[in-house]
């Protein structure tokens, strides 16, 4: 893609409606979580709703990516919003014969439901309004975009449910969604997707976006370190707390605080990718992220006091973010046109498996290895997946080195 197919507003336009969506999304999560336990007192009834806003990633991920690459996907995120506002305002009118579980069950998962197609979409769209130089710090923005929306989403679900209860919360959601689609709308310069054949049957030409990936040894290469990161990172958000209250002896308090210096690192280095981009590199630029993230678990797990475990997770969020802008441009860059959307949607549900299966067994490895040793593995499982990422870019950085120039 070449610069002239740079497209800076439609960009613009798309980074902030994914942000407001973001934020609708968390709104509701994190009120509907608010709702049911204030109800049912039970943190089972919340772990419920949090499983159910994964599920639908799994599966309807494959059928999504192929939407994606069926249909114009300015239109499927036009089309997710409005289904995704209608769907609140039909759980404003569910409220008042229904019980506020059943509501907030509902709601989430339809909003969840409707993310698996929107996802997708929005991934696939963005290299098409961003030059191929300029996909890195595109995705810098979009991360930052999204951090920022991931911090005021919780924050604002509080306010208002404590202020207008779940209908307030719905009726507002509803209201973020419209104002989505009507930046989405706006983009108007917007290039043709490149088919692949036809449309024929979803399933079959699912299965073909992952035979994709399965023949593209690069990236399943990069597909299969994301979702071993995803895995082993839910021992070190699970193993974090124990860690502050038992081996470090600190007051619970502190891990909020080492939370919110790890989104510092990620926010200050999302910042600097906008400003000055991760290169042309990505593949280098990941793998050395993967060597980071893991050193840096390594190092949380020796933290022998609050000020070696801040630097640690400082050092992480910046790590974390750089591998995620990376790996995604990479992923986004290196996939055809034709199948982009099917990449990314497996992407997506690789790590949400790895998550959903990391955070089945983190708890009980924690307790029966204690968090530091937990720690150690989750690094050192980093440290090893990144070892065919960095043999990978480093194969093909020489590879290019050695082509021969083009000819004049």
């Amino acid at each position: 893609m070449t610069q002239s197919g740079s497209n800076r507003q439609g960009l613009a336009l798309l980074i902030l409606a994914q942000a407001i969506s973001v934020t609708g999304d968390m709104v509701l999560l994190t009120a509907a979580s608010i709702a049911i336990y204030r109800v049912t007192g039970s943190a089972t009834s919340v772990s419920l709703l949090l499983g159910l806003a994964a599920i639908p990633t799994l599966l309807l991920g494959p059928i999504g990516g192929t939407f994606a690459d069926w249909f114009p996907r300015r239109r499927i995120l036009v089309g997710a919003d409005l289904a995704a506002a209608l769907a609140c305002f039909a759980a404003f009118g569910l409220a008042a014969s229904a019980s506020t579980t059943t509501t907030a069950f509902v709601a989430v998962a339809a909003v969840a439901s409707l993310g698996a197609f929107y996802r997708p979409a929005a991934q696939a769209l963005l290299p098409a309004l961003a030059s191929r130089d300029q996909l890195g710090r595109a995705n810098s923005a979009l991360r930052l975009a999204t951090s920022l929306a991931n911090i005021v989403g919780p924050a604002l679900a509080a306010f208002m449910i404590a202020r207008g209860g779940l209908d307030f919360v719905l009726a507002a959601d509803a209201a973020s969604f419209l104002v989505s689609a009507g930046l989405v709308l706006m983009i108007t310069r917007v290039p043709a997707q490149q088919a692949n054949g036809g449309r024929r049957n979803p399933f079959p030409d699912a299965w073909a976006g992952l035979s994709y990936v399965r023949r593209h040894g690069p990236i399943r290469t990069v597909t299969l370190a994301i979702g071993v990161v995803m895995l082993v990172g839910t021992l070190v958000n699970t193993g974090t707390l124990p860690l502050v209250s038992e081996s470090l002896a600190l007051p619970e308090s502190r891990y909020g605080t080492l939370l919110a210096i790890e989104g510092v690192g990620a926010m200050v280095l999302a910042v600097l990718f906008v400003i000055v981009g991760p290169g042309r590199k990505l593949l280098v630029t990941g793998a050395f992220a993967l060597i980071g993230t893991g050193a840096t678990t390594l190092l949380l797990s020796s933290a022998r006091g609050f000020e070696l475990a801040a630097g640690a997770l400082l050092l992480q969020g910046a790590s974390v973010v750089a591998l995620q802008v990376a790996l995604s441009s990479y992923l986004q860059r290196e996939a055809a046109d034709a199948f982009r959307g099917r990449v990314m949607a497996l992407v997506g549900m690789v790590a949400s498996l790895a998550q959903i299966a990391g955070y089945a067994v983190a708890g009980p490895l924690i307790e029966w290895l204690g968090p530091r040793s937990a720690l150690v593995i989750a690094g050192l499982a980093v440290c090893f997946v990144a070892v065919p990422v960095v043999s990978l870019a480093f194969t093909m950085a020489r590879a290019e080195r050695t082509a021969p120039a083009p000819s004049a």
